[in-house]
């Protein structure tokens, strides 16, 4: 993405700010649930639009980078003079853009339903259940592909590679989410992941075995039993139920 002498990274919008509470990891009780999190500067979240059915169109104020997101955001001022933050597309690059806002048929960069969206497109910000905002492809760079639809749902390709089915009433935005160069960013020291509120990780074998299931032994070397987490369950078993195999399972307990 290119920006030009018109690119500003300015400071946020007051009524569109709120605080975040720092967790370091802990749950309700203060207890360690998530290991390496913990510290990080201090951090204020742009409320973003995840609905997209303002229905005026409106123009582009900002170009900024907030700390919580990878993609760019912009601050969008409507004809209406409603204010929001929304997720930029990759052609978003320029201060002073109109933006469209919510339209009923097929429009670039502008927010429908995916009834209006024609096979063979690059979506992003998708929701999952209609009138809930946008939960799919909201990372920098990611998008996901239309490979056809029904009467009810399209069925949607992700950058994963897993196939969706999605009601043709969710809303999407055509095009790609902006910052298509976040992946080559280097992290150069590890202060800057500090910052981020990212702690140094421990290898399980390293540890004692009152630490971990992998710890103890001689020197170094691989775990002494199959891959388990700290608190000794198996990780390296897929989680994902076959749905064939719930539905037969279930017949048998009905009908035995």
């Amino acid at each position: 993405m290119e920006f030009k002498k018109s690119f500003i990274i300015s400071r946020a919008k007051k009524n569109l700010i709120v605080g975040i509470s720092k967790r370091a990891g802990r749950n309700f009780f203060g207890r360690k649930t998530v290991f390496t999190q913990s510290g990080g500067v201090f951090k204020k979240l742009r409320v973003l639009d995840y609905n997209r059915i303002v229905n005026s169109n409106g123009i582009l104020l900002t170009i900024e980078k907030d700390i919580n997101r990878t993609g760019f955001i912009g601050l969008i001022c409507y004809e209406n003079g409603f204010y929001s933050y929304i997720l930029l597309p990759d052609d978003y690059n320029e201060i002073g853009l109109l933006v469209k806002g919510f339209l009923n048929k097929f429009y670039y960069n502008a927010s429908t339903f995916l009834m209006n969206i024609p096979n063979g497109n690059f979506i992003h910000h998708i929701e999952v259940v209609p009138g809930k905002g946008a939960k799919l492809s909201r990372a920098a760079g990611t998008s996901s592909f239309i490979i056809s639809s029904d009467k009810k749902f399209s069925f949607l390709k992700m950058n994963s590679g897993w196939l969706l089915k999605i009601s043709k009433f969710c809303i999407a935005v055509i095009g790609k989410v902006s910052n298509l160069d976040h992946h080559i960013i280097r992290i150069e020291k590890a202060g800057k992941n500090r910052n981020l509120g990212i702690r140094p990780k421990v290898r399980g074998v390293a540890m004692n075995p009152c630490d971990h299931p992998h710890g103890g032994g001689e020197g170094t070397g691989s775990p002494p039993r199959a891959h388990k987490t700290p608190w000794g369950k198996l990780t390296k078993v897929p989680t994902k139920r076959n749905k064939k195999y719930l539905i037969k399972k279930k017949l048998l307990k009905k009908f035995g």
